[in-house]
């Protein structure tokens, strides 16, 4: 009699769990694909019996809808916006609609893609039909919140005036709003052109960090005990009262700035195009404001791209600094599937451990967040530990303890192609 490891039979058992869950996964997309498919073919019987503008086909619409949302148990406003996201997916992009029938991606990735055609309007068919073909190519194979970002860049790139009309409309609308939500407390509000409201996100953690480390180095009955969360609403109370962070301890959190990665192309900088700019890994920012920040810059990467949008190279190759420049440049975030950690709250990690010989070079260097770069070190439990490699191209293999291998691909700059 051969005895199998109990190690070897939780492998098999762990695998046959993960395909059985993705497996059912894929069948849930088809399942809401159909869903989808019957929504739109509803709304189509709608529009050749009272086209959009005809005299009651809003009222026509409402009825329908509430019928539906009644039969489901749903609202009428949530199935009212499935109406209309079935109803472009079905008329604007048949090749989502084939994808998402095949089980390729998940509703989720078709309502951020949904969103994103927002930007096409008054565009022709071949810009649909490019919009389809490039966010396909990406969005099979990574997570829906990448995806809206690639999304939000392509069509940044096919319609770049559309885009920056509906930027410079959207950020008349900034304001802040109070709301009380109970038990004495209360939900300030603000809207603000998103790369300021990460920048003075990412300036706030920065600053809480510190306190927070310092918090866990302090073993005393009357340590402090605020979670991070607590230190970071905190500080930003503080800073909007008082001018300063108030709960810092020291000065060193109140001498952190805010930190975005934002690219722009030499023409547009110059003020030659006003094509927009990236925020890195989240969107399309405005030309003009990406010239402000440019203006302020303290440092420079310049960023040269193969024709596919790849970052090649950094000028200045000098070890070390030029190095990291171009890792940032090249990773955005996070380099595990789906992670979206910028790469400021990442480390730079060894994929080849340089304590076994891995070189301290580009192929052989990116960027990890703190919790998935700790799921590869030597010193976890090789049950547990996972293993990353380095291919050509800036491509990471990830193998995960049971062998399975999953790839993450550097992101192209779609708006510079």
């Amino acid at each position: 009699m051969v005895m199998i490891p109990d190690f070897e039979l939780e492998l098999e058992r762990d695998s046959a769990l993960r395909d059985e869950w993705v497996d059912l996964g894929t069948a849930v997309s088809q399942l809401e694909a159909r869903r989808a498919e019957i929504l739109g073919e509803r709304f189509g019987m709608l529009r050749e019996k009272l086209p959009p503008g005809a005299f009651d086909h809003d009222v026509a619409f409402r009825s329908i809808a509430a019928e539906f949302a009644a039969a489901a148990h749903m609202s009428q406003g949530t199935v009212e916006g499935e109406f209309c996201r079935a109803d472009t997916l079905r008329r604007e992009l048949p090749e989502i609609a084939k994808a998402f029938a095949a089980g390729m991606i998940s509703k989720r990735h078709v309502d951020v893609i949904i969103s994103a055609t927002v930007g096409l309007a008054g565009t022709d068919e071949y810009a649909y039909a490019v919009f389809q073909a490039r966010v396909l190519e990406f969005a099979v194979g990574e997570t829906a919140a990448r995806t809206a970002a690639h999304a939000k860049a392509l069509v940044a790139a096919i319609a770049p005036a559309t885009v920056a009309e509906r930027h410079r409309s959207a950020r008349e609308d900034r304001n802040v709003q109070f709301h009380a939500v109970g038990d004495g407390m209360g939900q300030l509000v603000l809207t603000t052109p998103e790369v300021l409201g990460r920048a003075a996100f990412d300036r706030a953690t920065a600053m809480a960090k510190i306190i927070f480390e310092q918090n866990k180095a302090d073993t005393s009955d009357d340590a402090d005990k605020r979670t991070l969360n607590q230190i970071r609403a905190d500080i930003m109370t503080d800073l909007l009262l008082a001018g300063k962070a108030e709960s810092t301890t020291g000065t060193a959190a109140e001498s952190i700035n805010a930190t975005v990665q934002v690219t722009l192309t030499a023409a547009t900088l110059t003020g030659d195009d006003e094509r927009m700019a990236e925020l890195d890994g989240y969107g399309p920012i405005l030309p003009d404001m990406a010239r402000d920040f440019a203006s302020r810059a303290t440092s420079w990467t310049r960023l040269f791209l193969d024709p596919e949008g790849m970052a090649v190279s950094t000028d200045n190759y000098v070890p070390t600094a030029s190095m990291k420049r171009f890792l940032r440049a090249r990773d955005q975030h996070c380099r595990f599937p789906g992670c979206r950690m910028p790469v400021h709250r990442c480390d730079i990690d060894h994929n080849h451990d340089h304590a076994r010989g891995g070189p301290t070079a580009l192929c052989n260097l990116s960027h990890f967040c703190r919790g998935h770069h700790t799921l590869k070190h030597p010193d976890v439990d090789d049950r547990y530990r996972w293993t990353a490699e380095q291919l050509p191209g800036g491509v990471i293999a990830w193998t995960s303890p049971s062998g399975a291998t999953y790839i993450d691909e550097p992101q192209p700059r779609v708006m510079f192609v």
